[in-house]
């Protein structure tokens, strides 16, 4: 999304945007999905991926799902990819105004991606 990912926690003036990568890495959300990939934890993973990914009900080949996990599990910088989600927005209310790229832009996404 040209809105990133915003992971918004609490504090005394309300839902707030995370600020840091370390507020970023306390969000349950993250840490959930940190510690699962940690735990190299596959049925959870799999229900992750049958619910973002594969939403739209064709699933790839059992071999190749396999594979798709086992791959997921290699991964060592989540925590990285939520941090730059958050900070990434190009939206018209975003920090860095989609008004200010001088390039083009093409914004691709499938009719039933939620990603």
């Amino acid at each position: 999304s040209v809105c990133g990912y915003a992971l918004m926690r609490e504090d005394e003036d309300g839902q707030v945007r995370c600020q840091t990568k370390q507020q970023v890495k306390e969000h349950p959300k993250v840490a959930l999905q940190q510690q699962k990939l940690s735990d190299k934890d596959r049925e959870f993973m799999r229900m992750i991926f049958d619910k973002v990914l594969f939403n739209s009900g064709k699933y790839p080949e059992e071999q190749e799902y396999q594979q798709l996990l086992d791959e997921t599990f290699l991964q060592t910088q989540y925590t990285d990819v939520c941090w730059a989600l958050n900070q990434f927005d190009i939206s018209s209310g975003g920090i860095n105004k989609a008004s200010q790229i001088k390039g083009p832009v093409l914004i691709y996404h499938g009719e039933l991606d939620i990603v």
